[in-house]
């Protein structure tokens, strides 16, 4: 097996090393390229890590709201009211809270983007139940959210956005 290896390795080098004394045109690093197609792939990557990124902070965010209205209802039931549960929304969003007696709602649309997120707590057989969801505009229908026997799931069409860990989510942003 290393022999395998030791061959592989003089194998590689001896391919640059008569890439060199050719001198064939490696490609530098996609990064220092200028042309049209770099220029565009990069702005794709970019488009998709700042989506990343937005999904990561509001999974974050919406977890948290769905904790707090758990906690509040057992105190006497859900809030419209996110200062009471300490949640603050970012300046690049809008919010919108659906409220009643037995569930609450919490909408969160990016400004200028397609896909919007909301989380919704219930009250099935007298227990809080909550999910967090992302799909496309418009909000789907309060009554389109199914249960499956204690569990509250997304609407159809609709991705379960995944719990994000406050210290993975620090993580990320210092990255």
């Amino acid at each position: 097996m290393a022999l395998v290896v030791r061959l592989g390795l003089f194998g590689i080098l001896a391919a640059l090393g008569l890439a060199g004394l050719s001198q064939l045109r490696l490609h530098p690093p996609l990064a220092s390229r200028a042309d049209a197609d770099t220029v565009e792939v990069l702005a794709r990557l970019e488009t998709q890590e700042s989506l990343l990124g937005q999904r990561q902070q509001v999974s974050l965010l919406l977890n948290r709201f769905v904790g707090a209205e758990i906690t509040r209802y057992f105190w006497g039931g859900f809030t419209p009211y996110l200062d009471v549960l300490g949640i603050e929304i970012p300046t690049t969003m809008k919010a919108d809270v659906v409220f009643n007696q037995d569930r609450v709602q919490l909408v969160l649309a990016p400004i200028g983007g397609d896909e919007i997120y909301l989380a919704r707590v219930e009250a099935i057989e007298n227990a809080p139940r909550g999910v967090v969801c992302r799909g496309s505009r418009p909000a789907p229908d309060p009554e389109a959210f199914p249960s499956q026997g204690n569990r509250l799931l997304c609407p159809a069409g609709w991705a379960t956005l995944p719990a994000v860990r406050p210290a993975a989510a620090a993580e990320a942003t210092r990255s």
